[in-house]
């Protein structure tokens, strides 16, 4: 068996990097636009109107797909960046908390977009991560 033409990949690590934080950007947004959902009918349906017991429960059960995606969006994206233990777990934490979670998640998406731009990819909301053209 000749394995002398066996190449291997430089980058796999950016690589392997950039694609948890595309994945992580996705999740977060997804976060975002949830919770936006959740205020804007929580905001609209006033608790006369609300069936009581069935739009609690609706409101929980998207306040925790909201609250799920966004933590591990924050510690795939903190992953990715490569950021210490501690860090991420706090980032993790931030997610609780409503106006420090919009300001985490755009300063992760802002790092999570530099560095797939710099392994060489073009983020896309859907379908997976595409090479960038070589011009």
């Amino acid at each position: 068996m000749d394995f002398s033409n066996v190449t291997f990949n430089k980058h796999h690590k950016r690589e392997a990097s950039a694609k948890d934080a595309s994945t992580a950007l996705k999740l977060l947004l997804l976060s975002f636009a949830t919770s936006l959902l959740l205020m804007g009918v929580a905001a609209a349906v006033s608790p006369a109107q609300a069936s009581g017991v069935v739009f609690m429960v609706a409101a929980i059960a998207v306040g925790l797909l909201s609250f799920a995606a966004g933590g591990y969006g924050a510690y795939l994206a903190a992953s990715a960046l490569n950021w210490a233990s501690y860090i991420t777990v706090g980032v993790v934490i931030c997610a609780l908390i409503p106006y420090m979670k919009l300001l985490l998640f755009i300063v992760l998406a802002v790092f999570s977009i530099n560095l797939i731009r710099e392994a060489g990819f073009v983020f896309s909301l859907f379908g997976p991560l595409r090479k960038r053209q070589s011009s």
